[in-house]
């Protein structure tokens, strides 16, 4: 029987059912110790401890918590409550790769993409002497940007063991109920011939996946574990289609070689070749009327703590043939297969550019690719990897030159106004934010800026209201839980901004926005050793951006270590916030801090420049105490006051 909402197994919280599988039911649930949703898996009542149910159940513990990898789904903690045995999971959003592809042909492109991010993860797993034995579509969840993660170790066995018993059951007892131990389709021919599984039949699955991707169908098919086996020892894969690359047409025929010697001898290798097509010029022709409802990604977090965030919303079925972003097609092929490949890459990346200044080289009136590459340039502002200034006036000369060729395009007018207010034209901000809601009043990218406008504008409760709003549509929504933990922060309410900062580092272990906020939240409360320990965690992933810069000469100043600090604070950083708005107030707190009041002031009146017209938060700011009774800072506030009233 499913359980009910609210069921508590041990620290576990049932929130509500996600899904049901051969081993049993899978919940969303609420760690209550850590305050971050989860995903629990709950092995069915009717397999006790010491069946081999509960003994593949104990294999799936032991295998995936030994993996810890950005590609597979994290496994937090195993339990059992009344007889119920569980495991807690990492909580992904997304859909499975199945539902992704939706029985159509994916763009070689991005079938690269995903298929090296599935290496990369059976790579960690294979190192640490894990084989998987049941890689397929509906095993892989892609998440926001087309990141992959692989789920279900479920059947996974520790390479180095002993061989067990089931490693030479025949197809019969394989499929046999309550005994799968792979899924029929993807099944290699040395499994269905009773030999043990070792990486290479996970390569064979992975060729499978690949397959099935680019063609919207199984290579093997069959209506009984008969026919389909039968397929797979004696016949060949179907033929990929003509739009396939040669070098991928030959990587998926290497992994569905029938003898394992004969196929790619580990994952790693897999990786490097695809990785060599995501780096060589694309030569493919873009499959008609392929068009399904996809991913589209429409919303870069503007925000400068996010990090780098790409999310994504589904757009609906339609004949018309459009990008993968939702976007119009150029009318040139090579422009389209430029843009596809440059979607699969890092959004603030030379790679990107380079890709995206093809295709608007090839189409110069390509509306999407001038849009994204428009992004790319302020992102790399905003995530804290450039301090040129430079960037915003090519960001703005792109979006532009979107909007002129499609000013219906998703997007184009929230960017524009994100670049403007970043360059001090509020007005034009303003306008650009009330345009893209009047052409779509959900827009996400449009209520992201008019939460940021409001937010600077020290409108807390509107701010407040409309974060929970985006929350509410979009949990996953990183820019608005980051808006959301500075309002509860300025309120006072550290508890739930500390909250609300643990789950954005659930939900993007790495981003440097989430860092921040944690560490900001840490350092809120007086706990600078949980804040330092934090930084120094990602110290060698993030060291060199900004973000983690700023935050860390931020540590050091509340931990009196003045000098340090200054070194940390170096010019460049400096002139990187200077261009930040988000961040700007943030070195006026620093030098409040460090007792250097005429800096202080200095940095206070750049903050308002930027934007930053918090009176309230300035007047209560405990970091901002040493400068409230300076000549300067009672003229801060006059001025912005002064504003208010013109503008009445």
């Amino acid at each position: 029987m499913p359980l009910a909402a609210g069921t508590k197994l041990g620290p576990y919280e049932i929130v509500a059912p996600l899904g049901a599988g051969g081993m049993g039911e899978v919940y969303r649930a609420r760690d209550t110790r850590l305050g971050r949703d989860v995903a629990v898996k709950v092995l069915q009542e009717s397999l006790a401890r010491g069946s081999a149910a509960w003994e593949r159940f104990e294999r799936e513990a032991r295998a995936a918590s030994a993996l810890n990898h950005p590609n597979i789904c994290a496994v937090y903690d195993v339990g059992e409550t009344e007889g119920l045995p569980y495991l807690v999971m990492e909580l992904l959003e997304g859909q499975t790769l199945r539902d992704y592809a939706g029985k159509q042909p994916v763009e070689p492109g991005v079938v690269i993409a995903l298929g090296t991010q599935i290496a990369d993860a059976l790579e960690a797993a294979h190192a640490k002497g894990v084989i998987h034995r049941d890689i397929k579509a509906g095993n892989i969840m892609v998440t926001g940007r087309r990141h992959v993660k692989v789920l279900d170790f479920g059947l996974a066995k520790y390479a180095a063991a002993a061989a067990e018993g089931d490693d030479t059951r025949t197809m019969q007892s394989l499929t046999a109920a309550g005994t799968v131990l792979g899924t029929p389709h993807y099944m290699a021919p040395e499994i269905l011939q009773g030999k043990p599984a070792d990486a290479r039949s996970d390569l064979w699955a992975l060729g499978v996946v690949l397959h099935e991707l680019l063609t919207g169908a199984l290579p093997f098919q069959g209506s009984t574990a008969f026919e389909i086996s039968s397929a797979i020892l004696r016949e060949a894969p179907p033929s990929l289609p003509a739009s396939v690359p040669s070098g991928l047409r030959a990587i998926v025929g290497r992994c569905l070689a029938k003898r394992p010697e004969e196929r790619y001898q580990n994952a790693g290798e897999v990786r490097a070749a695809l990785e060599t097509l995501q780096t060589a010029p694309v030569s493919v022709t873009a499959a008609v009327g392929r068009k399904n409802w996809m991913w589209a990604a429409v919303a870069l977090a503007l925000l400068a703590v996010a990090g780098i965030y790409v999310w994504q919303q589904r757009q609906p079925r339609t004949a018309a043939r459009r990008l993968s972003t939702g976007g119009k097609p150029s009318a040139v092929r090579e422009a389209n297969e430029a843009f596809e490949l440059a979607m699969t890459q890092i959004v603030a990346s030379p790679r990107i550019q380079e890709l995206l200044g093809r295709a608007v080289t090839l189409d110069p009136r390509f509306a999407a690719a001038h849009l994204w590459l428009g992004i790319s340039y302020q992102t790399e502002i905003l995530a804290g990897e450039s301090n040129d200034r430079s960037l915003l006036y090519k960001a703005d000369e792109e979006y532009r030159r979107a909007a002129q060729e499609d000013s219906s395009l998703a997007g184009v007018h929230a960017e524009l106004a994100g670049v403007a207010f970043m360059l001090g034209d509020k007005q034009r901000a303003l306008a650009e934010v009330n345009q893209a809601l009047a052409q779509d009043p959900l827009s996400r990218e449009g209520r992201d800026w008019r939460l940021n406008l409001l937010y600077m504008a020290g409108e807390n409760d509107a701010a407040k209201d409309l974060a929970l709003s985006m929350l509410d549509r979009d949990p996953l929504f990183a820019p608005a839980r980051i808006v959301l933990s500075l309002i509860l922060v300025t309120e006072g309410d550290i508890a739930d901004a500390l909250r609300e900062a643990r789950t954005l580092v659930d939900q993007s272990p790495n981003g440097s926005g989430a860092l921040h906020s944690l560490s900001s939240a840490y350092m809120a409360i007086g706990e600078l050793d949980k804040a330092r320990k934090l930084l120094e965690e990602k110290r060698a992933l993030l060291g060199k951006n900004y973000i983690w810069n700023l935050t860390w000469a931020q540590l050091l100043a509340r931990e009196n270590k003045p000098e340090e600090a200054l070194r940390a604070m170096d010019q460049e950083t400096l002139k990187w916030a200077d261009v930040n708005f988000v961040q700007t107030l943030h070195v006026a707190e620093f030098y409040a801090v460090l007792g250097d009041i005429p800096k202080s002031i200095d940095w206070l009146g750049r903050a308002v420049r930027n934007g930053d017209e918090r009176i309230e938060w300035f007047r209560k700011n405990p970091l901002l105490a040493s400068i409230r009774n300076d000549p300067g800072f009672q003229r801060i506030i006059d001025s912005i006051e002064a504003r208010r009233k013109q503008q009445r």
